[in-house]
């Protein structure tokens, strides 16, 4: 009788025991946009849901990335008289609204001293955003062979080109006019699948020195010295997508085949890079490989 009672007990408790073990695992909040063709989308971190926040018609959405509160910046296509043309806009994620800027295919905005660093497919530029002067050029590649546009200070952004088939890094300061070209740091990181550990200033990158199919991040800082590999899920293909500062968290994308048919299949993970734990977040959800982190 009393084995019934214990057990009919543990019956009734079960419940309750798996719910305090779920709000045990940690929660995060704000959102993640992302783009789907001539869609806007977010994905909310803390409901796990998705929705559209504007359709932009005929444009296709290349690449976005941060901008002013209430905004982003966003990178489109479109055909116009039987030509791509590419252009660099802002979109009030509110509203939809959009306008556009300038003629281009990638941009980022140094929030710190109000520049903003944009590529036309051939040449990179810096502008002041406020101010009345005109872009000034940093730097001339060969056409779209410019892999990645990233923000690493209030002054200094990254980006990677293709020099006669070797990626190299560089780093140009907006208020001094300083460009350099860091040598150590192109040998071990691609910067088109890195990203930038603000609270660290640090990179999250994967390990170019090994050849697996499933590369290892680690944490190095811009003279390509390795302070750690990450701990993630071992026997998994990850992309780091973006950092979540305050909550300490990387976000990363989950690829894999499916066994039947091999269809393409993604899952949105997250890392936290002090307690070291990783959590799945959606299955089955795709966010590509341009994605901004916001709390709006």
């Amino acid at each position: 009788m009393r084995k019934i009672l214990l057990t009919l007990l543990f019956i009734l408790l079960l419940p309750a025991m798996v719910s305090c073990h779920s709000d045990d695992q940690p929660g995060y909040n704000g959102y993640l946009y992302f783009a789907k063709s001539h869609y806007l989308m977010r994905f909310s971190l803390r409901e796990g849901s998705l929705s559209v926040v504007t359709n932009l018609g005929d444009r296709t959405i290349l690449d976005i990335s941060d901008f002013l509160e209430g905004r982003l910046l966003i990178a489109e296509s479109a055909f116009l008289n039987r030509k791509v043309v590419r252009s660099i806009s802002w979109v009030d994620v509110n509203s939809g609204q959009t306008a556009a800027l300038y003629s281009g295919g990638m941009a980022r905005f140094l929030e710190g001293s109000g520049f903003v660093v944009y590529d036309d497919g051939e040449r990179l530029f810096a502008v002041e955003l406020a101010g009345d002067s005109d872009s000034k050029l940093i730097y001339t590649h060969r056409t779209n062979q410019l892999s990645a546009l990233m923000v690493v200070s209030e002054n200094t952004v990254l980006f990677e080109t293709n020099d006669a088939g070797d990626w190299r890094i560089l780093s140009y300061d907006v208020i001094t006019g300083t460009l350099q070209t860091l040598d150590r740091l192109s040998g071990v990181c691609r910067l088109n699948q890195a990203v930038w550990i603000e609270d660290l200033a640090q990179l999250a990158c994967k390990e170019q020195s090994n050849q697996s199919k499933y590369a290892h991040y680690a944490l190095m800082n811009l003279d390509g010295e390795v302070s750690r590999t990450l701990a993630l899920p071992e026997g998994k293909h990850f992309d780091a997508l973006a950092y979540i500062n305050e909550q300490h968290t990387l976000v990363l994308k989950e690829s894999w085949s499916s066994i039947f048919g091999g269809q393409e299949k993604s899952a949105i993970w997250v890392h936290n890079i002090q307690s070291k734990e990783s959590h799945r977040l959606a299955k089955n959800q795709n966010l590509g490989s341009s994605v901004v982190y916001t709390n709006f």
